[in-house]
């Protein structure tokens, strides 16, 4: 399994992401965290992010899991023919995120082609916490479970990937986090379960060595 595990954006260790990718460089983008933005926004967005990956090297397109919502096999086939060498989950609303791997059955994909060591998963923010065993600990502002339904016209799920055993604080020494990042050790710590925050600039490289953090 590699993971390349940001707090914002790409982070400052792109090379690494290189490496851990390889020579390949074909990529997904999943903006779907950002769902709840308005269309235009949304678009503006979705340029600035495929910009990032290009300007890195990869020819990248975005894979929108809306269009497989209950079309899992669909989803699987286009994997499959695309063969992508990295897929990079934009932040945002993580019950959206979650919500929208586990309609489109991407969640289930992720943790085969993972384990099959088919391509680098990668993200940020909302992108890194959708891998955890739970998001149920998470939401804050506006950043809420309520407004899947909204958006979906579906209840939230809960369950992430499950591709790790601690729970990811992203964005945790930026000023506007500082209480946030405390109520969710708190939420986290009670439950018995073990919180990673993770600061700014730091990445979390996962692969077939172990798992190193980068600028913590």
């Amino acid at each position: 399994m590699r993971l390349y595990l940001a707090s914002h954006n790409l982070g400052p260790f792109t090379d690494e992401l290189l490496k851990l990718v390889g020579d390949g460089r074909k990529a997904l983008l999943i903006e779907n965290a950002r769902d709840y933005y308005p269309e235009e926004r949304r678009a503006n967005d979705l340029k600035e992010k495929l910009s990032m990956l290009s300007e890195l090297g990869f020819e990248v397109e975005e894979l929108d899991l809306r269009n497989y919502f209950e079309k899992p096999d669909e989803l699987k086939g286009f994997l499959q023919d695309y063969n992508p060498d990295l897929i990079y989950a934009s932040g945002g609303n993580v019950f959206l995120l979650t919500t929208a791997y586990h309609l489109s059955g991407f969640d289930k994909i992720l943790r085969e082609d993972l384990a099959n060591d088919k391509y680098v998963y990668g993200g940020f923010s909302a992108g890194t916490m959708a891998i955890c065993k739970t998001i149920k600990f998470y939401g804050h502002d506006h950043l809420v479970p309520e407004r899947v339904p909204e958006v979906y016209g579906a209840d939230a799920v809960f369950d992430g990937v499950g591709l790790v055993d601690y729970q990811l604080i992203p964005h945790a020494d930026v000023p506007k986090h500082l209480e946030i990042t405390k109520e969710y050790i708190h939420r986290i710590e009670n439950a018995g379960l073990q919180a990673l925050p993770l600061n700014q600039e730091a990445v979390i490289i996962v692969d077939n060595s172990g798992q190193r953090i980068l600028g913590q």
